[in-house]
């Protein structure tokens, strides 16, 4: 009969406290979930069930362990004679196979795996049963190969990729970094009883560490510990797989960013330093693929070439849906859009896991706190991005950043609402808890009755709710029915939305404003925006055949003003045209941009054209383009001009306002939008 460590502890428990242990017990000596220990009860007994023991749980008492008292001592002496296991659950113990065998060469018979995870012969079956289809969708196949045992045959890419993501799972961010730290060079003799860590050489260990730490600092400075840790596991086990000589295969479609082969090369030139061994070019290629993973800090400017502008508008599209899907606002929070596009870029590259993830209880705890936000950005994600699945770890951290910002940003924080009720108790309870649910943006309510209203103090209140006109009251009130209808839920989220900048703008007054950076910086900023407001333009333009002959004519009409060399600004505009989509979706116009060498001044404008062009959208629909946006910058661009220029292309799709103006708005509207945009940018520098 076989337990796990976790199904023993509750066991033990059970049998030490006979009249019952409560459901809080076992959650805080488990350090486990409500979720986790039901399905842990569950599994427990449909084990015991050939003993004719039970648990049950009376109601309002703990869970208690019911049987003959011959039939309890069987229980006893099986767990006391059960061996203790190396993992504490079956995707661990899954993980752990599928990583001893694909680090050996040789084959392993199922009679050896039993008695190296002290499990019996039908447990390993069963692990390999679950184990082979994963293994398949990433093109791997488990081998049972007649009278010689098991293996794992594939690629050199996809058992590395697994590799590293199985022992990174593995292996907790503490115990990681206090076990390479305390490696003292090459050649340290370290022991460690994690079997994951068990896989990797102290000295690539040693080496990976001294490697990526000795890379120029801008490109890990932004890291976070999990994923510097994930890079360092990545890198030594390359070091170990290299050495004996298994090299990832060469790939014709391969072409990682050229900023990650940069610092891929690199760190692959230090390896074949200190290793004394030959790197392949597909060894680098691989590792730059790795690192496009990581998410440090990269500048977000529609001018780098690298810049991904259907991401980037997908991003806007994922702040929109979880917004609209939470009650909350965070559209206007810029550095959660900024962090992201920064995550999302690496969390679309990272390799999945062969297995499925063991469930992270730091994240499970904050999507428990926030769950109607949870709802929201899973929705949310499933919406904007319907061809990734993510995991539930990588949810967690997109939730993650959507709880920041309610905490960065005071106004986001719930509010204190007060209810005056004259129906009955029942259906106050209903009204409060259809608020709860529909309206995460109110924290706190108070329900009260008419003949209650002269003991209250209604200062406390962000917003008071009636469900009957009060005549002579004075202060600001919303009426409602009872049941709250869902016409009612939407007026609410209005009004409260029209509550928030008055907060904001109380809450920004408090704030202690430091000086901008020098006078010169202040007059660029304030030069830059005037000059591209003297000379905005919004007119109508004759369009060629084509797109690109069109905006050859644009840029022709520049020549000498704006632009030295109209030919080559044209050949760079079409360029950024052709290698992303800028079509702003359900919208008739699309930015074009450029930044380089021949531009001379900072320049915008806006032409309708008489003919309309078919092009694709940033969502990858086509749309019907009459209307062109042409932004051109300098290379290189003064910081002054990078906040400036960035304002107008963050402002496209920004807010359905902005893109409105865009669409339809004459010389004025777009006009009194720029200045209002470059005024916000001014008293922000």
């Amino acid at each position: 009969m076989y337990f796990s460590v976790r199904e023993k502890k509750i066991l033990a428990l059970l049998i030490a406290y006979p009249d019952g242990v409560l459901l809080e017990q076992l959650q805080e000596e488990l350090n486990v979930s409500k979720r986790t220990v039901y399905r842990e009860v569950s599994s427990i007994e449909k084990t015991i069930k050939p003993l004719d023991v039970q648990i049950i749980k009376p109601r309002g008492a703990g869970y208690r362990l019911v049987g003959e008292s011959i039939n309890l001592d069987k229980l006893k002496t099986e767990i006391e004679e059960n061996k203790e296991e190396l993992f504490t659950d079956n995707v661990q113990r899954q993980g752990a196979i599928v990583t001893t065998l694909l680090m050996v060469d040789e084959e392993e018979t199922i009679e050896g795996l039993s008695l190296d995870f002290q499990v019996s012969t039908s447990t390993i079956v069963s692990d390999l049963q679950a184990i082979e289809q994963s293994l398949e969708d990433y093109r791997l196949q488990l081998l049972r190969l007649k009278g010689r045992g098991i293996k794992i045959a594939g690629r050199e890419k996809e058992k590395r990729q697994i590799l590293g993501n199985l022992i990174f799972n593995g292996v907790n961010e503490y115990e990681f970094f206090q076990f390479i730290d305390h490696l003292e060079g090459p050649d340290t003799e370290a022991v460690t009883d994690n079997f994951f860590l068990k896989q990797l050489t102290p000295h690539s260990l040693y080496l990976a560490r001294d490697i990526l730490y000795h890379i120029p600092q801008y490109s890990v400075k932004e890291v976070t510990d999990n994923q510097l840790q994930r890079i360092l596991i990545l890198l030594a086990l390359s070091i170990d797989r290299i050495r004996q000589e298994k090299f990832v295969e060469e790939e014709q479609d391969s072409s990682p960013k050229p900023e990650s082969m940069q610092i891929a090369s690199q760190i692959m030139v230090k390896v074949a330093t200190t290793c004394g061994h030959s790197i392949l070019a597909q060894e680098v290629r691989f590792f730059a693929y790795q690192l496009e993973g990581i998410n440090y800090k990269k500048p977000q400017n529609i001018f780098i070439d690298h810049f991904d502008v259907e991401l980037s508008y997908q991003i806007k599209e994922l702040i929109r849906v979880v917004s609209e899907n939470s009650g909350l606002e965070f559209r206007k929070d810029e550095q959660l859009f900024n962090d992201m596009l920064t995550h999302m870029s690496a969390a679309l590259k990272r390799s999945l896991t062969v297995l499925p993830n063991m469930v992270n209880p730091l994240l499970q705890k904050i999507q428990e706190k926030y769950s109607t936000l949870t709802d929201a950005v899973t929705n949310g994600l499933a919406e904007v991005f319907p061809d990734y699945n993510f995991t539930h770890d990588e949810l967690g951290y997109v939730v993650i950043h959507f709880a920041t910002s309610l905490e960065r940003h005071p106004s986001g924080k719930g509010l204190f609402v007060l209810v005056l009720c004259s129906s009955g108790i029942g259906t106050a309870r209903i009204l409060e808890s259809r608020i709860k649910k529909y309206m995460p943006e109110i924290q706190q309510i108070q329900v009260a009755k008419i003949s209650e209203m002269n003991r209250l103090n209604f200062k406390q209140y962000d917003l008071i709710l009636a469900t009957l006109f009060l005549p002579e009251f004075t202060l600001p009130y919303k009426v409602i029915s009872p049941l709250l209808l869902d016409e009612e839920i939407q007026e609410l989220r209005a009004y409260i939305h029209d509550l928030r900048p008055e907060t904001e703008r109380m809450a920004q007054e408090e704030l202690v404003q430091e000086p901008g950076d020098t006078f010169d910086d202040l007059y660029e900023t304030m030069r830059t925006a005037n000059h591209l407001l003297n000379q905005l333009q919004v007119k109508p333009f004759a369009a060629e055949e084509t797109v690109e002959l069109t905006l050859e004519k644009i840029v022709n009409e520049l020549e000498g003003t704006v632009v030295s060399n109209a030919e080559y600004v044209t050949q760079k505009v079409i360029d950024r045209y052709i290698v992303a989509p800028i079509g702003v979706p359900n919208t008739n116009f699309a930015l074009f941009h450029s930044a380089n060498k021949c531009v001379m001044e900072p320049f915008f404008a806006i032409y309708d054209l008489d003919k309309a062009f078919s092009i694709l959208g940033m969502d990858k629909k086509s749309i019907k383009l009459t209307r062109i946006l042409l932004l051109l910058a300098p290379d290189p661009m003064k910081e002054a001009q990078k906040g400036i220029l960035g304002k107008i292309s963050s402002s496209v799709i920004e807010s359905d306002l902005n893109t409105e103006i865009y669409k339809f708005g004459n010389h004025e509207l777009v006009y009194q939008l720029l200045s209002s945009l470059f005024i916000k940018e001014i008293k922000e520098s």
